[in-house]
């Protein structure tokens, strides 16, 4: 399912813990959405755990990212260093 607003389709994948594919810095990535919300440098940015290969938590700029699809496939959020309470963010809009 492509989506033309990065934020709805974030949050969509967030409640429905379903993966997010999209393009970022001219590679297509693949990851689970944690939460979503303002960078403490003030730019919308999703917390998500990018999948096949290294597993590893980032901070994605979401006015840096393209092609945002919502896939079908459900994960179980099971990041022992996920943290609900975002120290990256000021505002959190939605997480799991």
């Amino acid at each position: 399912m492509a989506a033309t607003d990065p934020h709805s389709a974030i949050v969509d994948a967030i409640k429905r813990r379903v993966l997010l594919r999209f393009r970022y810095n001219g590679r297509v990535r693949t990851v689970q959405p944690y939460c979503v919300g303002v960078s403490t440098a003030g730019r919308d940015v999703l917390r998500a755990i990018e999948v096949g290969g290294a597993r590893f938590g980032k901070l994605w700029t979401l006015s840096e990212m393209s092609d945002v699809q919502v896939l079908e496939q459900t994960f179980t959020p099971d990041d022992p260093n996920y943290n609900p309470d975002d120290k990256g963010m000021t505002k959190i809009y939605c997480r799991i």
